[in-house]
Parts: structure tokens; sequence; C-alpha cells
């Protein structure tokens, strides 16, 4: 979609490039500047200036620079049209509307839905883990070296071993049978009613670049097969086109990247 370059500059204005750049490095003024470790590449002297006047950056080591849109674009790697969107919301700044089909309408409805839905899932996920229920669960993960912060970042999860946990929770939040159905997170058939995808496993959220759960991946905690469970395809998910962990490793500067079988 096009946006004026009017509102684009609007957006831009009303973006202090020293409070969002501030919001994920340390500045420390310097003169009529700011200064600090470039996040584009490995420093030990702060060599990244960004203006307040020109609101602008450079990094003086290797040549990153550019203005708060660029900045998100290379920093989390946004498209432009998601960087003015996260600008254009940070900023109280509405957007003109897309004109949508009904049937795009709809589409774009159950997306939400099913963001919203995964979102709450995680977070039973990560409750059951810390619970009296949990507890094999985070021996399993610890005794594998997970320290508390990596389960923390990664939003790792357990699903217990009643076979109907999930659904009797989400049931309690209003959703209804075919929408769970279309979710992947339950299966429902006429004579055995209504069982979770996942129980009695370590639970691992999978994550677009934007940090939404699209999905999720259940391991077994001893020797039962399959070893592993994933979510099946849905509007959100597609394990062909997903990478794991990629909502993380995207901000990180460093030059090689390990691509691991499995989760863990």
């Amino acid at each position: 979609m096009y946006y004026p370059e009017e509102l684009v500059e609007e957006i831009r204005n009303r973006n202090d490039i020293i409070s969002v750049i501030g919001s994920y490095i340390k500045l420390q003024k310097k003169g009529s500047n700011h200064m600090g470790l470039c996040p584009f590449h490995n420093e030990k002297t702060p060599s990244f200036s960004v203006s307040p006047s020109k609101q602008m950056y450079h990094c003086f080591g290797c040549g990153a620079s550019g203005n708060v849109f660029t900045f998100l674009m290379e920093y989390e790697n946004y498209t432009f049209v998601e960087a003015l969107k996260f600008l254009a919301e940070r900023a109280g700044v509405a957007l003109p509307e897309q004109e949508y089909s009904e049937e795009a309408k709809k589409k774009a409805d159950l997306r939400t839905r099913l963001l919203e839905v995964n979102k709450q899932a995680a977070k039973y996920f990560y409750y059951q883990l810390k619970s009296n229920r949990g507890q094999a669960a985070y021996k399993y993960l610890t005794g594998r070296g997970l320290t508390e912060d990596t389960i923390k970042k990664f939003g790792l999860g357990y699903s217990n071993k009643f076979s109907d946990d999930l659904y009797q929770y989400l049931k309690n939040l209003n959703y209804e049978d075919e929408f769970l159905k279309q979710s992947g997170l339950v299966t429902i058939d006429e004579k055995r009613g209504a069982s979770d995808k996942f129980w009695n496993r370590v639970m691992f959220p999978i994550m677009d670049v934007n940090q939404r759960v699209i999905g999720f991946g259940g391991r077994v905690m001893g020797d039962g097969m399959p070893k592993y469970l994933n979510t099946p395809e849905t509007l959100l998910f597609d394990k062909s086109r997903t990478l794991y962990g990629l909502n993380i490793a995207k901000s990180s500067r460093e030059s090689d990247l390990l691509i691991c079988e499995g989760y863990m």
C-alpha cells in the first residue's frame, strides 16, 4: 500500500531518534550528539553517533548510517512498511486503512484470532511449567543445561498429562470448537470428543520474526514416539517455511549461524 510522503515525514518527526535507538542500545550524550556501541558490528569503543538535530545516526567504525526507519529495518529486519506501522503505532498516528475484499477481511480476522489463541496457549504452557504439575518438565529442561533465563527468553512451557486440559482452559475463554480445531491446538472427534494436540511434553513456542507465536513444537521427555510433535499446517504455520529461533537470531551481529536439528 502507498503511504503519502507527508504522512511518512509526520511519523518520522514524531519519533525522536534518540528515544527510539535508546530503547535498543545504551546512549551517552557527548557534546551535541549521543554515542554508543554500534549494534551492527562488534566493538569495544563506542563509535556509533546519533544526532538529535539531524535525526540521523552514523557509525564511524562500520559506516552504518540512516534515519529512524532504516535503523529498525536493519536492527529488527523489518520491511519499510513494517517499520512505518511500528513507528506510527508508537507515535499514535493513525494510518489509512487498506481496502479489503470480504474474503480478505475474513482471512485477516482469522489470522488475528489465531495469533491471539496461540498467545494464550503459550502463556498457559509457561504457567504449567512453573506449577507443581510441571516439576518433572522443569527438571528435564534444566537437566539438559537450560538456564532460567533461556527458559524465559524462549517462553518454554509444559503441556500436562490431562489430554483435554488446554481445551478446557480455552473453552473457558469462550473459544468455540470449530475455531480451536482450525488453530491446530485441539483435535475433535465425534465419538471421542475433544483432546489436546499436545500433552505431557515440554513445549517450544514457534515465533515469527515479529515475536508472534504462530505454532508450537512439543518434545517427549522419555523414549516415547514421536519424539517431536508440531502444530499442523494452519493459516499461520507452515513448517517448511519456518525457522525456529529466527526471531532471536535475526538481531545477532555474529557472522556465523549454527543450524541444528530439533529444538534443543
